[in-house]
């Protein structure tokens, strides 16, 4: 056979070294184009080449029921692709719609964006899984191993009762004298004292819902104590699993250590270490700075502890934000350590870049008048509504990352929609809702910002 493992070549032979023509074993014809249209001569398909007079009809049967597999997978291959490309779309679409006033966001305001955004990361994330596993299949010729068959847009995990799961219930999901077994519940999904329960952004949620849509009646769910006890030990114990093969990676691949220092809402330093490899990353440790000098020396002995902890041969480079006792600490951890590179963060940099372009004195102005437009708009329900009828029901205020992030998107958003918020301040209704004694003299200055 052909390094190719395809079943054509079982019946084909190559013509030289052109994988591109091959010749039939049964009636010797010569096809071009590939060995798919060989396996159409000799599997009797029409259309495209002419049929084998000599091939046996077994063979024939088999390799047209092999054409009608492949059309069929492929078929649903680009159907969960089209599938995935739309809900990223809708949920990007979707980005636009969030009522809230981006300089001013209320810690409930924020817990919902943070919601939608990781719905959004994790829609992307599988996305590009599938594709990978796509890739990986066009080059091994194998079968792909991951399956995207569950219908929910919040999770990234693969159905339990996927095609490739079919294995008996009481197997798959542990079903012991009528119990439903723990991978069929997730823990986390279940609350502890005065902690909200969400049950639409877990992971395993849609998941545990056809798992138990599956068991036949009788099944009695599981007990607080199990969920809480066992279960959550076997959780805990796919975690360990899941960052041991990660760790795995970083002798071969080498890994990048992550050092952000941030604060709380409550005014709380903390510094997080996060370790990359290989495109997954994972939590390393947290050290609360409280009554602490955040000094280039101490910084330095905190890299020192996580560098031994993972193994100097197995960091290729740590990453700060550009803060001065990171800096500082970072270009001694290069001195200490030759064979390692400190470097800050594209995005920290690129934020700093514009806060100082937020100070030059034309754009200061320029964000403050469009601060005061959407000041404006958003203090008023109906000026809202009226907004959004001409922006197609856009948002003009979307949260960034950072706040200076935030100001030039809302800036973008401004210029992006002039034409409709033009519009709206020459139309009869922004006229009769400013017509109050209080927005009157206001929505005049605010109109004349959006018309010049």
């Amino acid at each position: 056979m052909a390094p190719n493992q395809d079943i054509g070549w079982d019946y084909a032979t190559p013509v030289g070294n052109d994988r591109k023509v091959a010749k039939c074993n049964y009636c010797g014809k010569i096809v071009h184009g590939g060995i798919t249209r060989m396996k159409q001569h000799i599997g009797h398909v029409a259309g495209q080449v002419e049929a084998c007079p000599a091939a046996p009809r077994d063979v024939s049967e088999l390799l047209k029921k092999h054409l009608n597999e492949g059309k069929n997978a492929r078929a649903a291959t680009q159907k969960k692709k089209e599938s995935l490309l739309s809900s990223i779309n809708l949920l990007n679409e979707n980005e636009d719609d969030e009522d809230d006033n981006v300089f001013e966001l209320n810690e409930e305001e924020m817990e919902v964006l943070e919601r939608k955004q990781y719905k959004r990361a994790m829609e992307e994330s599988r996305y590009m899984r599938f594709m990978e596993e796509q890739r990986r299949h066009s080059i091994s010729g194998g079968q792909p191993t991951m399956d995207f068959t569950s219908g929910s847009t919040s999770s990234s995990m693969p159905n339990l009762l996927s095609s490739r799961n079919k294995r008996a219930l009481s197997q798959s999901f542990k079903l012991k004298e009528g119990v439903l077994g723990p991978k069929g519940v997730d823990p986390y999904m279940f609350p502890s004292k005065n902690k909200s329960i969400k049950t639409d952004s877990g992971p395993y949620y849609q998941s545990m819902i056809d798992t138990i849509a599956s068991a036949e009646t009788g099944i009695r769910g599981p007990t607080g104590k199990q969920i809480g006890g066992e279960y959550l030990n076997e959780e805990m114990t796919d975690v360990d699993q899941y960052i041991s093969s990660i760790k795995h990676k970083w002798k071969t691949y080498g890994c990048t250590i992550m050092c952000d220092g941030w604060s709380t809402r409550t005014k709380h330093p903390i510094i997080n270490f996060m370790v990359y490899c290989d495109r997954d990353m994972i939590y390393h440790s947290s050290i609360d700075c409280t009554n602490k000098v955040k000094t280039a020396n101490f910084v330095l002995s905190l890299m020192d502890k996580v560098v031994d902890s993972i193994g100097e041969q197995n960091i290729v480079q740590i990453v700060t934000d550009s803060e001065s006792s990171m800096k500082a600490a970072g270009e001694q951890l290069m001195k200490k350590r030759k064979h390692l590179f400190w470097s800050p963060c594209a995005a920290h940099c690129i934020d700093l870049m514009l806060e100082d372009i937020g100070q030059m004195k034309s754009i200061k102005d320029a964000i403050k008048q469009g601060k005061r437009i959407t000041s404006f708009i958003y203090n008023s329900d109906k000026v809202v509504n009226l907004m959004k009828t001409y922006t197609n029901h856009r948002e003009l205020l979307r949260p960034g990352i950072t706040r200076y992030a935030t100001e030039f998107i809302a800036m973008e958003s401004l210029l992006r929609h002039s034409t409709e918020l033009k519009r709206m301040c020459t139309s009869n209704e922004w006229q009769e809702y400013n017509s109050s004694s209080k927005r009157r003299e206001e929505a005049a200055e605010v109109s004349d910002l959006i018309l010049s």
